[in-house]
């Protein structure tokens, strides 16, 4: 009888208590700075990513999460990124892929709604996205139509 009632005192501790979740939906939380989220692709001024297609991220992916699809340069030593894809239904949020990125193209997005009814959901191309500038696509070589059924963002 005794354990019961200072359960029941500690339950209604917890009821007097201000609520954690505050306003949510209305108020979203500000999470820290160095919180772990989905991932982006930094770009430069004129909306290439930074990154260099080294493969490092791909190969430091403890899930193997990371698929990197791209080519030789042409025009010089080097390649060229033309897909970027990040499953994050896989991903365990180590953050080890943006550690090893030497060009710093790889970060953190801030968006940690990503939640989805369907395993399909979770699968993100990064590369060509649906913001990619139809400028670099062309310098790519690739065509201008991005189509929602091939680009998830």
């Amino acid at each position: 009888m005794i354990g019961i009632l200072k359960g029941m005192a500690t339950t209604f501790g917890h009821l007097l208590r201000p609520n954690f979740n505050g306003d949510y939906p209305a108020t979203p939380k500000v999470l820290p700075e160095r919180a772990r989220m989905s991932l982006k692709l930094r770009l430069d001024d004129d909306g290439v990513p930074l990154c260099k297609s080294c493969g490092l991220c791909e190969r430091s992916c403890p899930d193997r999460a990371i698929h990197i699809v791209s080519s030789k340069r042409e025009d010089g030593p080097g390649r060229v990124l033309e897909r970027f894809e990040v499953d994050m239904g896989l991903c365990m949020y180590c953050g080890l892929c943006v550690e090893m990125c030497p060009s710093a193209g790889l970060e953190p997005s801030g968006d940690f709604e990503v939640a989805t009814a369907r395993k399909e959901d979770t699968h993100r191309v990064l590369w060509p996205s649906a913001s990619t500038p139809s400028d670099a696509r062309r310098a790519r070589g690739d065509s201008d139509d991005v189509t929602a059924e091939a680009v998830t963002t």
